[in-house]
């Protein structure tokens, strides 16, 4: 079915649902008059009434209140129409397997329901109010109002029926492999955590209902382990009992099909996942090393800030030209290439040891080391390279003394290690002792510097204790004290940077100053510029909420939305700005937009107009001369 049939039928789905909704509510309304529903839930608290009787404080209370438990009898009595509108929406999407679960899995949950709001009914509830109005005194008088009290017991109840699902959805999860008894067991406290967030907002605002809640949900999530451990090990012996069986029916048939694989040779690991790759430092180098001829790449370190960083701009070492036989044995599909030489290789099999000694060379899948020793043991996973150890990897270099890498959890940690990262177009390099995961997608550094000066003695440098980078997203750090050369100049707890491309929403970065040089006046000491929020609605359209405050001055407020139309050649922006005069009874309001159109070769339409109510607010706050010295003009064209 397309896209916008599934969207239609949603739509008629949808309206078929509230229509029962609606329709069930003029039933329960009617049904209020024949079954009295709220004298049922004021029951629990009517021995504390006096008189047995709520107050309400205005009018509409009472009408409202059978508005309410109108719709929740509505909501009931459609609940099985609404139902049927779910199922018919997505089991066409259900495997057979799995609709056959969920009419079980909807029974279960339905009946633990009722069992959980039956039971707080009876019994958390009575309990919540005996304690909590145990305090009352003999000259105290409770004037307890129907908004207050059906506030309270509703969620109280629904609550309860929600929490009392856990069991199900836990052992729905596990039974389909998502969750295991030993991830349940590990995130404990972290359950515990969030169980005491939902009781504290599922119960009202005390302590003592809080209690009650977070004490049968603590005991249902260990329940819930339970079951999830009697699901795993039933899905563990349908796992095993189906890999027996296509065992036997297809080993004999696979055997005789394909040749036995050749057994593998000790060989050393990917070298580039030995440790985070610093950017490569050569057009040539990178063709040579990968047969690529496109250039350099984007933000690439160049050969001259290489050689002032003390990088390799490639290896000084190649493999011989292969002869036939060996060309032929490259090429055969199916089969992962480790080529090495070294002045001396020695290989101990009973140990499963591998020693390359003197200039030794590895290659493997385009990634190349070069070190003086290189020494690979099997049975521990363990390769060290030792003797100014240099990693090439496509488009990056990677320079470390000495490299350690274990293939078996494919982490590697290098010491005295300089790598880098792009962001916004700058890059920043980092020094430290390197610890590297596979494919160099996360690096944790200790005691590192980084700095974006590619200088082999920077200007300036951040030096922190503990730094974590994640491959094109994220930069963080902590703590961190910014030097100019050896001077150290401020310290910050830590230090968060994105290094994501592209547009995306999210909160500005602002910045800040403190004493500033330059000073529209004498008692001005602190500011704070661009803290807002930007929202990239789609392709066409962001829009940004940014705000300054400068202290002793003004408060500005801007907002800026954006457009871009490509294919009717439309684009423009639309800016909204509000500043207030601290020390001074004025204010100013600015309103900016600029468009452009162009309708065919020969017509285009074009538009800037601004306006401000009292623009001496900027001129006399700004530290722009251009906004200083610039005048408020409109203009539009139609050519």
């Amino acid at each position: 079915m397309p896209f916008l049939d599934h969207l239609e039928e949603l739509r008629w789905r949808i309206l078929w649902s509230l229509l029962a909704i609606v329709i069930g509510s003029v039933v329960g309304w009617f049904l209020l008059d024949r079954i009295d529903v709220i004298e049922w839930l004021k029951r629990p608290i009517a021995p504390y009434l006096p008189g047995g009787r709520l107050i309400f404080t205005s009018p509409a209370e009472p009408f409202m209140l059978t508005v309410k438990v109108a719709f929740a009898l509505g909501c009931l009595v459609a609940s099985p129409v609404v139902i049927y509108q779910i199922w018919a929406f997505l089991s066409p999407a259900l495997y057979e397997r799995e609709k056959r679960l969920v009419v079980p899995a909807l029974v279960v949950g339905v009946f633990l329901f009722l069992v959980g709001a039956i039971a707080c009914y009876q019994w958390l509830l009575p309990a919540a109010l005996r304690v909590l109005l145990g305090f009352q005194r003999y000259d105290l008088n409770p004037m307890i109002t129907i908004d207050r009290y059906f506030g309270m017991a509703v969620p109280f109840v629904v609550g309860c029926g929600l929490i009392t699902e856990l069991p199900l959805m836990i052992t729905i999860l596990a039974a389909l492999g998502v969750v295991t008894p030993e991830f349940l067991g590990r995130q404990r406290r972290y359950a515990i955590a969030i169980a005491a967030g939902l009781a504290a907002i599922l119960t009202p605002p005390d302590a003592v209902s809080m209690l009650l809640m977070l004490i049968p949900l603590l005991l249902l999530y260990e329940l819930s382990i339970w079951c999830a451990w009697i699901a795993s090990r039933r899905r563990a012996r349908r796992v095993a009992a189906a890999t027996i069986v296509l065992l036997l029916l297809g080993t004999g048939a696979l055997a005789a099909q394909n040749p036995p694989p050749a057994p593998p040779a000790p060989r050393p690991p990917p070298a580039s996942r030995v440790g985070r790759p610093v950017q490569d430092t050569s057009a040539a180098a990178r063709r040579q090393l990968t047969g690529d001829s496109t250039g350099a790449r984007n933000g690439s370190v160049d050969t001259a800030t290489a050689r002032r960083l003390g990088l390799p701009t490639g290896p000084s070492r190649t493999f011989p030209t292969p002869d036939h036989v060996i060309d032929s044995l490259l090429k055969l599909p199916g089969y992962r290439i480790t080529r090495y030489v070294a002045e001396t290789l020695v290989v101990q099999g009973d140990s499963q040891t591998i020693f390359l000694r003197r200039q030794a060379f590895v290659e493997r899948e385009g990634t190349q080391v070069e070190a003086d020793s290189i020494r690979y043991h099997q049975a521990s996973c363990r390769l060290n390279a030792v003797g100014d150890p240099k990693l090439f990897d496509k488009s990056t270099v990677l320079v470390g003394d000495p490299m350690d890498y274990d293939t078996c959890v494919r982490r590697g940690i290098v010491h005295d290690a300089l790598t880098d990262f792009q962001q916004g177009g700058v890059t920043w390099y980092v020094r430290g002792n390197l610890s590297v995961d596979s494919g160099s997608t996360r690096v944790y550094a200790g005691s590192a510097n980084f700095t974006s000066d590619p200088q082999p003695v920077p200007d300036y440098h951040f030096a922190a204790g503990q730094v974590k980078w994640i491959n094109k997203r994220t930069m963080i750090a902590r703590p961190a004290v910014l030097y100019v050369r050896d001077v150290p100049i401020m310290w910050l707890p830590f230090i968060f940077q994105d290094i994501r491309g592209g547009r995306r929403s999210g909160i500005l970065f602002p910045r800040f100053g403190l004493n500033d040089l330059v000073r529209p006046t004498r008692h001005y000491s602190r500011h704070f510029s661009d803290l807002g929020y930007y929202f990239a609605l789609n392709d066409y359209v962001d829009v940004l909420f940014s705000g300054d405050w400068y202290a002793g001055r003004y408060v500005s407020m801007h907002g800026q939305a954006q457009y871009r139309w490509l294919d009717r050649f439309m684009q423009g922006s639309l800016g909204y700005t509000h500043s207030t005069q601290l020390d001074q009874q004025s204010t100013n309001t600015g309103i900016s937009w600029s468009h452009s159109q162009r309708f065919d070769s020969r017509t285009d339409f074009n538009a800037n107009v601004t306006y401000y109510t009292n623009a001496s607010i900027i001129r006399r706050n700004s530290l722009n001369p251009y906004q200083v010295t610039s005048s408020a003009s409109s203009s539009l064209s139609f050519n």
